[in-house]
C-alpha cells in the first residue's frame, strides 16, 4: 500500500540540494550580467580612446604640415625680410660638398680606434688621522 506523500515531512538532503542548485543558477546569472556590464564598459572606453587617437592623429598631421611650411625656403626668406636680418642663401662657391663614406671607409679605420679609451681615475687621497 502506498503512503500518502502529503503527510510526509521534507528531507534535509533534498532541501539542501534544491537550495544548492538554485544558488548555483543565481550565481551563474549574476556572473553573466556582471560580465556583460564589463564588456559594455570596456567597449565605451575603447571608443573614447579611439576618438582621442583620431584627434591626436589629426593634430599630428596638422603640425607636420605646419612644420613643412616653416622649413620651406620661401617662408624662411620672407621671415628674414620681415625682420630685416640680411640673411641670404649661400652661393654655390660657398658650399663644400663632402662625399658620403662607404664600406671602404670602414675598412680603413683601425679596430682599436673605434673603441673608446677609458679615462684614468685619480688616485684616492689618503686621510691621515692626527692624534
Amino acid at each position: 500500500m502506498r503512503r500518502n506523500r502529503k503527510r510526509e515531512s521534507l528531507r534535509l538532503g533534498s532541501v539542501a540540494r534544491s537550495l544548492l542548485v538554485c544558488g548555483c543558477i543565481a550565481v551563474a546569472g549574476l556572473t553573466y550580467v556582471y560580465q556583460k556590464n564589463q564588456i559594455y564598459r570596456l567597449g565605451e572606453e575603447v571608443k573614447k580612446h579611439e576618438a582621442t587617437l583620431l584627434a591626436l592623429d589629426k593634430r599630428n598631421a596638422m603640425l607636420a604640415a605646419q612644420l613643412a611650411q616653416f622649413k620651406s625656403p620661401a617662408y624662411l626668406e620672407a621671415r628674414c625680410q620681415q625682420y630685416h636680418l640680411g640673411l641670404a642663401a649661400p652661393r654655390d662657391t660657398q658650399v663644400i660638398r663632402l662625399p658620403e663614406p662607404g664600406a671602404e671607409w670602414d675598412m680603413k679605420v683601425p679596430p682599436m680606434a673605434a673603441t673608446p679609451v677609458p679615462a684614468k681615475k685619480p688616485a684616492p687621497k689618503k686621510v691621515v688621522a692626527r692624534r
